[in-house]
């Protein structure tokens, strides 16, 4: 028996590693476990998805900052350690316990890779951020004893996808990286076919039948940032262009609720937890907007796709600059508002 063990903390997470696991790992050859990643300070973004019962699932709670002992992780070392696994898969590029498992099974042969979190493999962040890195490391290094994970590296953290750990292999959405060239990259896919878009909506728990028609539509993607001028000055430049539109709304699972006063009753406010690409599968035609969500990378050629991170980018409100790269063609990248509107106006026209 194939061991493979994933380490996961997210619904998009989730949805990528069954794609995976479809794809690589399908056989009656494998035992596929998957690492839960649980903060105690927040609730899970997979409490409520219907888990597939063919798998085993070791929920780890930790938070490496604290100074408290985690029995999960204690745990955890202990199931390592009394097994061979085949393959290790990861989707959490600076958590010390990914550090540590590529540093541990170097020697096991076992083969490891970072799995795609987001859009982590196309940004870069401007400054140099080393408090907040080294204030990570130690406490990293702390976690490390404290939980009795020998780890005989020097690491220093980083903030960019890719440069924490000692992984063989990085699953990407494409076949080359812009901050990675030295990288060994395996392309991934997850086009969903209409069979799975309806599997995956039962382990999302998910039903569209409650939703606006999904035609002639305008999908806004809530950022995890609080954004309130931009996003009122969006909305407000939709309304106006595409009165015949309706427009779709999905909170981020992050972005508190009261911080969203901006939204009128006209908008359709979605906070339900799902990945938002079985959204976007669904959609018969419109448009999809928002400032750089990894959600645009699942693509549906009966819409349209605008990022508008140039324009956060100019507004302020993000506390750091960061470098960003598209990798997708299809989707167009504008830089004010004035370029929204026309864009959004050719579609009208077309």
């Amino acid at each position: 028996m194939k061991k493979v063990i994933i380490q996961i903390a997210t619904e998009f997470h989730y949805m990528v590693a069954l794609s995976l696991v479809d794809r690589y790992y399908a056989g009656k050859e494998y035992e596929i476990n998957f690492i839960i990643v649980l903060n105690p300070n927040s609730q899970s973004r997979l409490s409520n998805v219907n888990l597939d019962s063919r798998y085993i699932y070791h929920k780890v709670e930790y938070f490496h900052h604290s100074d408290r002992v985690f029995p999960d992780v204690i745990n955890l070392k202990q199931f390592i350690e009394s097994n061979q696994f085949y393959h290790f898969v990861s989707f959490l590029y600076h958590d010390p316990i990914f550090v540590y498992l590529t540093y541990y099974f170097k020697n096991k042969n076992t083969t490891t890779f970072l799995a795609p979190d987001g859009m982590g493999a196309y940004v870069k962040f401007k400054s140099k951020n080393y408090r907040s890195r080294l204030i990570n490391s130690i406490k990293s290094y702390k976690f490390f004893k404290l939980h009795g994970l020998k780890f005989l590296k020097f690491w220093f953290t980083s903030w960019d996808f890719g440069k924490n750990g000692y992984y063989d292999f990085i699953y990407a959405y494409s076949k080359t990286l812009p901050n990675l060239s030295n990288k060994k990259i395996i392309e991934v896919d997850y086009t969903l076919s209409d069979e799975k878009i309806e599997s995956l909506k039962k382990t999302f728990l998910v039903d569209f039948s409650n939703y606006p028609e999904l035609s002639k539509v305008v999908l806004v993607i809530n950022d995890r940032h609080y954004l309130p001028s931009y996003e009122s000055m969006l909305l407000k430049t939709i309304t106006e262009t595409l009165p015949g539109y309706k427009i779709l709304f999905k909170k981020h699972p992050n972005q508190k609720l009261e911080n969203l006063t901006y939204l009128d009753d006209s908008i359709f406010l979605i906070t339900e937890i799902f990945p938002v690409e079985l959204l976007i599968a669904s959609m018969k035609d419109g448009v999809i907007i928002s400032s750089y969500s990894n959600s645009m990378l699942y693509q549906n050629t009966n819409c349209k796709y605008i990022w508008t991170y140039p324009i956060v980018a100019k507004s302020g409100e993000l506390k750091k600059e960061i470098e960003r790269f598209n990798p997708r063609n299809y989707i167009k990248v504008l830089q004010n508002f004035e370029e929204i509107k026309s864009y959004l106006l050719n579609i009208v026209n077309v």
